[in-house]
């Protein structure tokens, strides 16, 4: 593969917050991954309306070919026959054999340092992270979200807070009842109109501002999570808390954690062992490898006994 153009990053997958993504990239095909095992591969085609003689063509897009693993190989999946096979096979093949050799270099530098946070209305202060980017120029394009606990579809945030004052998470109409909750309490920081502004993370942790708006905050009022741990509210704390140990074993993919923050979510992470077991390979750093190595055992009996 000659002066093929090669990159590698990783970018957070945020709102909701689900970990952080791998990409790996070559100028026909890019391979991404959650956990750093599976990787969907794509490749860059033509679309089917261009391969047709009398159809405008509409440039070129990525395109799911298969999966791979190191262990199983390329899974392919079905592909349209308009497609040039052929040539999606090299371009996927090319992909795989520049991959292959930094598997064990995992997890990939960060990439999205551009960041939207969300503003509490009075003081300012970065509350909950919003979205995220690579370049200055996708900031317009990522902007307005507001913040989400969890997918529509995913109920299984439990606060125990929550069901210690015997509020359930399905009340009949609504099945994600705690999510709601925590959404609303975070939403309400921001005020009204929704308070955020664009950030840039430098190299050295510091953040410069990107747009007009609230003065310049300072590196150390920026939350090391995706959300705040600072509240005035005990039951909004604990509340927050749980949240935090709900996604503790995502959040040790983030990189920049301080030694304390990343030591916390390793003693909450591994009562999630067998997510603990599937992320691992992304951690930027393990502060306690044997109690890791602990929950990694743990899952892999349960997967046994299971089979």
């Amino acid at each position: 593969m000659v002066n093929q153009k090669i990159s590698a990053f990783s970018i957070r997958r945020l709102n909701p917050f689900n970990g952080v993504l791998q990409v790996f990239s070559t100028e026909n095909a890019r391979a991404l991954s959650g956990n750093g095992v599976v990787w969907e591969i794509q490749v860059l085609s033509d679309t089917p309306q261009g391969l047709w003689a009398n159809m405008p063509f509409n440039g070129k897009e990525f395109y799911i070919f298969g999966r791979w693993t190191v262990g199983s190989g390329l899974q392919q999946v079905p592909v349209n026959p308009l497609f040039n096979v052929r040539d999606m096979i090299a371009s996927a093949e090319q992909l795989i054999t520049a991959l292959s050799p930094v598997i064990d270099d995992l997890p990939f530098p960060m990439a999205d340092i551009y960041e939207q946070w969300l503003l509490d209305e009075q003081s300012l202060a970065p509350v909950a992270l919003l979205t995220s980017c690579r370049n200055a120029g996708e900031m317009s394009r990522c902007d307005g979200a507001k913040w989400i606990a969890a997918e529509r579809g995913d109920f299984s945030f439990i606060s125990a807070r929550l069901l210690e004052r015997e509020q359930p998470n399905d009340d009949g109409y609504n099945p994600r009842v705690h999510a709601s909750i925590l959404e609303a309490l975070v939403r309400h920081r921001g005020g009204q109109h929704h308070r955020r502004a664009w950030f840039k993370h430098n190299p050295d942790g510091t953040y410069s501002q990107c747009n007009e708006g609230p003065p310049k905050l300072l590196p150390w009022t920026f939350p090391e999570l995706p959300v705040t741990e600072d509240w005035e509210d005990e039951e909004a704390r604990r509340l927050v808390a749980d949240y935090i140990a709900w996604r503790a074993p995502q959040l040790l993919q983030l990189h920049g954690l301080s030694p304390a923050i990343r030591e916390r979510l390793e003693r909450i992470a591994v009562t999630q062992a067998e997510a603990v077991e599937r992320l691992w390979r992304l951690y930027p750093e393990i502060h306690n490898k044997d109690l890791l190595n602990s929950a990694r055992v743990e899952a892999k009996i349960r997967s046994t006994n299971r089979n």
